[in-house]
């Protein structure tokens, strides 16, 4: 009977180790860089970045009607990375009851996935509120601040720069768990539609006058 339970003990601990994730403390510089001080600091990184930019985030605009937005200028930042060759993945969060945001990051999507960037809609079952920024396997952004107008260029957001391999690697895997689950957006133009013999021949005998 103690042999037994023993035994189950033990299971138990070892069912424990294998679905507990744990939190390790790492040597890290850390910088606030809280509401205006984000934009810089992180189009800086974007525009620095050697060989690898990984990022997940909840809320990703691309204004048309202001192409020299914060956040339109941090789009354009990364297909110029992914351009010279960095590469480049971003995680939208797409979702089975924010039609609005799921609309507009695929909006979005079609943005990056044409300038060269890979993009993946997260699971649509589950929410990524994340704004997490990897760069280079070193530097590390974390916090609340979205690529939207507001949150860039008026709220009150809290984010900071980490500067640790150790941490940047953790972010890795967690960024990679994510993917997996995740849908690739690939951007596919849709064919032109050949106009009808009718049309072919009022251009030819009559447009063309």
């Amino acid at each position: 009977m103690l042999k037994r339970r023993k035994i189950l003990l033990f299971v138990l601990i070892l069912f424990f180790l294998l679905n507990v994730d744990f939190c390790f403390s790492f040597p890290a510089d850390v910088q606030p860089i809280c509401n205006k001080k984000y934009f810089p600091k992180v189009r800086s990184l974007i525009s620095e970045a050697k060989k690898s930019i990984h990022i997940i985030l909840y809320i990703s605009r691309y204004y048309q009607k202001y192409p020299d937005s914060s956040p339109n200028k941090l789009i354009r930042e990364l297909i110029l990375a992914a351009k010279r060759g960095v590469n480049v993945e971003v995680i939208l969060d797409q979702s089975d009851w924010n039609e609005k945001n799921t609309r507009e990051n695929k909006a979005t999507a079609k943005i990056f996935s044409k300038g060269g960037v890979r993009v993946w809609l997260d699971d649509l079952h589950k929410t990524s509120h994340n704004k997490l920024i990897i760069i280079d396997g070193n530097y590390v952004v974390i916090g609340s601040t979205n690529w939207s107008y507001h949150a860039l260029d008026k709220n009150n957001e809290s984010s900071v720069l980490i500067e640790s391999e150790e941490v940047a690697n953790s972010f890795e895997k967690y960024f990679e768990k994510i993917k997996k689950k995740s849908e690739e957006f690939i951007f596919q133009p849709q064919a032109l539609k050949k106009p009808s013999w009718g049309k072919r021949i009022k251009r030819l005998f009559i447009e063309e006058r």
